[in-house]
């Protein structure tokens, strides 16, 4: 037995620390103050950097998934025809792979307007979200059958054929030699 067990006597028994807070414990009026910003983005971004992305917080941009039947539903409520000032009807064409076309058609004087959801690669003249999920599956160790099982569970189109994933992994690969 140690020395400073000896001195205790065998009834002494260590008593235990407790908790009385620290410097990091914030009061409650403090909780008040609702902070949007995770605590890993202030570590990671600069400070002047940061502010701007609070003042930017309300523009959108970027990528969204956007259930289409709502989307076009709630848009053909609000659109009109500039020039007979009558409510448009927003439809939709599948394209190529997950690239839709929308067309806006006005029953009464029958005027078409056609756009695209994504814009061409220029240099490849592939569409941009063929390439990207291409390449965001191969990032993820997934080919071709990863694709295809990843627009089924989440109710996309059809992507792209094999043949073109072919072609389009060839133009990502050269492009990273």
């Amino acid at each position: 037995m140690s020395s400073k067990a000896q001195r205790r006597g065998s009834d002494y028994r260590r008593k235990r620390k407790r908790f009385h807070a620290n410097q990091y414990t914030q009061n409650v009026s403090d909780t008040l103050a609702v902070d949007r910003i995770s605590a890993s983005a202030k570590k990671l971004c600069k400070e002047n950097f940061l502010e701007k992305e609070v003042r930017n917080s309300n523009q959108s941009n970027g990528y969204r998934m956007i259930n289409i039947d709502i989307l076009l539903s709630e848009l053909s409520k609000y659109l009109i025809c500039p020039n007979c000032n009558t409510k448009v009807v927003l439809k939709e064409k599948i394209l190529y792979g997950l690239v839709s076309e929308f067309y806006v058609e006005c029953y009464s004087c029958s005027t078409l307007t056609t756009f695209k959801s994504f814009s061409v690669i220029a240099s490849s003249k592939d569409y941009e979200v063929n390439t990207r999920i291409t390449y965001a599956m191969r990032t993820v160790g997934m080919g071709f059958c990863g694709i295809k099982n990843f627009c089924t569970a989440m109710d996309l189109p059809s992507p792209v054929s094999q043949k073109s994933y072919e072609r389009i992994m060839r133009k990502i690969n050269l492009a990273s030699h």
